[in-house]
């Protein structure tokens, strides 16, 4: 088997993504040296501290229908290739070698499609993160038919990219038992199932939650000891992480109790293509008109924030609401499993497989805002009695979700892919 360090080259549209922690871990703890190609960045203060000292980023442009901020159900294909092909043309002029293996995560833009036309040799592991179904998960059970028919055309399409990849790939990667279910059959058995770890270094069990009496802080504000803070992380406020539960559970909240405060994190505007009527707008500032909530005083919007601020929230919280549709489990449900929060989330399948109900977090069924707001009550009036669930919570993520204890499998797997690559013997890394 080929030992630590491996050169390896990561695709992915956004950097960090989901990869780039990833990256940075096998570069501070094994040593790789990583090549990490993308379209866009987030903010500098989102980077792992590796940036530049083993970690090297950069960035590639696209042309044709990639160009486009949105496109028709007809030409997504069209616009994967074009960032795949943009990716390539990128590696053909920077040229980074030697390469060991080449690690993608299309993401739905098949960035890394292209990648071993430049480096045959290595083998490609694919990220997977998700599977469209045209009328299963997610929001898809909700379109109406006021819908247009648009809509399922493109979910009926958005696989094609997926199905290119698991065709071509060496390996595909998923983080849990219900995203592997939801590919074709035939790809399952050779899928890994693992997840790509959470940085418990940074969410980690707070002083807060150990004892119910250390000082709080958010943002630069301090929290007092009696207030009861509650709160929502998402990428975006939307309908699929449940943005519309949420301010409806938080409205009943703040009616019953006058010490309760709604902290709430994400970009305001809808960025999946997945809401179709209303990405590209302000879906919080819509609910907000149509529903003004009792006290706007006592929710604090956030907005966008770096990790750094997500864990001060977290550790602040006396209940973390997560009222998602059926979609793959958000990081911030596990980071805050992590700080010792204690989770009341939507009862789905995909939460099933990381929360038992009653011992590492609470489940509701999320067609049932009475049951949701009931159970968020009961914790907040007596957070001292739920302390258990929270303390099991981040026990169960450090031994199972942990970067700890995820990244040194998937490093045992990377090194069996080379290996296996050199002697021709594909079997070694095949299945679970």
């Amino acid at each position: 088997m080929t030992p630590d360090p491996l050169n390896v080259l990561w695709v992915e549209p956004t950097f960090p993504g989901r990869l780039g922690a990833v990256a940075d871990w096998l570069v501070r703890r094994r040593g790789y040296r990583s090549w990490f190609y993308c379209h866009t960045r987030d903010p500098r203060e989102s980077w792992p501290a590796t940036v530049g000292q083993g970690l090297e980023v950069q960035v590639f442009g696209v042309g044709g229908i990639a160009r486009d901020a949105a496109v028709t159900w007809s030409r997504a294909l069209e616009r994967s290739l074009c960032y795949a092909y943009g990716c390539w043309e990128v590696l053909e002029q920077k040229r980074p070698r030697p390469i060991d293996l080449i690690v993608g995560r299309s993401a739905g833009l098949g960035s890394a499609l292209f990648a071993p036309v430049y480096w045959p040799a290595a083998p490609v592991v694919n990220f997977l993160d998700y599977y469209y179904h045209a009328h299963r998960n997610d929001l898809a059970d909700e379109a109406g038919p006021e819908t247009p028919p648009a809509y399922f055309h493109w979910r009926r399409s958005m696989a094609a990219i997926e199905l290119l990849d698991l065709e071509q790939t060496t390996l595909g990667w998923t983080p849990t038992e219900w995203q592997r279910g939801l590919f074709p059959a035939e790809y399952r058995d050779t899928m890994l199932v693992l997840h790509d770890g959470v940085e418990t270094r940074r969410f980690a069990r707070s002083a807060w939650h150990a004892t119910g009496r250390a000082p709080r802080s958010i943002a630069g504000r301090n929290i007092p000891a009696a207030t009861r803070v509650v709160s929502f992380v998402a990428r975006s406020l939307d309908r699929l992480r449940g943005f519309d539960r949420l301010l409806e559970t938080a409205d009943a909240l703040l009616r019953a109790r006058p010490d309760v405060l709604i902290v709430v994190v994400g970009d305001p505007i809808v960025r999946r293509g997945l809401d179709v009527a209303f990405h590209n707008k302000d879906y919080s500032a819509h609910l907000m008109a149509q529903r003004p909530p009792v006290d706007r005083q006592r929710i604090w919007f956030l907005g966008p924030s770096p990790p750094g601020t997500v864990a001060e929230v977290l550790a602040a919280s006396d209940l973390h609401l997560a009222p998602s549709r059926p979609y793959p489990v958000a990081r911030s449900l596990l980071e805050a499993m992590a700080c010792g929060c204690v989770v009341l989330a939507s009862d789905t399948a995909p939460h099933r497989q990381v929360i038992t109900p009653g011992r590492t977090g609470l489940l509701a069924d999320l067609r049932d805002a009475e049951a949701l707001a009931r159970q968020a009550m009961a914790v907040l009036a007596d957070p001292a009695a739920h302390r258990p669930i929270g303390d099991a919570a981040a026990a169960l993520v450090q031994q199972r979700y942990s970067q700890d204890a995820c990244l040194p499998r998937l490093a045992e797997r990377f090194s069996a892919l080379v290996a296996a690559r050199s002697s021709g013997q594909w079997s070694v890394v095949s299945g679970q």
